[in-house]
C-alpha cells in the first residue's frame, strides 16, 4: 500500500478476516477480482451469482463446461471451494424440446432443476410467470392472515399502514418486469 508517497512493506497474513468487519466485503472482492478471467459465457456477481450463456448448436454447449472447469481451477488455486450441492443447471427456452447438457463441478453432477429463485424472482425454464405469481401471492396471503389476526382491533390508519408496508411490497416486488402483470388493491369493494 502507498500513502502519502511511502509504501510499506509486505507482510504474511497467517490468520482470515473476522466475519462483521469493515473491511471483510472489500478484501473479499479483492480476493475474488479476477475470478472472471479466462470465462466465456457471462457471469454475473451478486447476491446470487449466475453464471449464463446461449447455446444456439452442440458446439455452444461444451463451452460452460469448459468455464466450470475453469472456475473448478480458480478456487483449488484460491484455497476455495464451491458446494456442489447449491450449485444448479437450468435451460430456459420456450420451445418444447429442451438441452439435455448435463455438467460437472470437479467430480460431482450438477443438478437440474425446473426452476429457481434469483434475486427474489422465481425463473422457469419455460420462461412462464405462473410459479413467480403462486409463490408471492401464497406469501402474501400468510402475510396478510398474520396482519389481519394481530392488528384487528386497531384503528383503520394502522391496518391501512400494515397492508402498504407489509403486504403491498411483497405484491409488487419486480411487477414492473413481469409481462402482463397488473396491480390489484386487496380490499372491499365499494360497490
Amino acid at each position: 500500500m502507498v500513502v502519502n508517497g511511502s509504501q510499506s512493506s509486505w507482510l504474511l497474513v497467517n490468520s482470515e478476516v473476522s466475519q462483521g468487519t469493515v473491511l471483510g466485503p472489500l478484501l473479499f472482492l479483492l480476493y475474488i477480482k479476477d475470478i472472471t478471467a479466462n470465462i466465456k459465457s457471462d457471469i454475473r456477481l451478486s447476491a446470487d451469482d449466475c453464471m449464463y450463456d446461449t447455446i444456439s448448436s452442440p458446439h455452444d454447449g461444451t463451452i460452460p463446461q469448459e468455464d466450470i472447469n475453469t472456475l473448478h481451477s480458480w478456487t483449488k488455486r484460491r484455497q476455495m471451494q464451491f458446494n456442489s450441492k447449491k450449485c444448479y443447471i437450468m435451460s430456459t427456452t420456450r420451445q418444447r424440446s429442451k438441452p439435455d447438457n448435463s455438467y460437472h463441478l470437479g467430480a460431482d453432477m450438477l443438478a437440474r432443476v425446473d426452476s429457481y429463485p434469483y434475486l427474489g424472482v422465481i425463473i422457469s425454464s419455460d420462461l412462464k410467470w405462473h410459479n413467480h405469481i403462486s409463490h408471492i401471492t401464497a406469501k402474501a396471503s400468510r402475510t396478510l392472515s398474520f396482519v389481519r389476526r394481530n392488528v384487528y382491533n386497531c384503528p383503520p390508519e394502522a391496518k391501512s399502514l400494515a397492508h402498504t408496508s407489509l403486504i403491498r411490497p411483497q405484491l409488487e416486488y419486480m411487477s414492473a418486469t413481469i409481462p402482463g402483470w397488473r396491480h390489484t388493491t386487496i380490499g372491499k369493494s365499494s360497490a
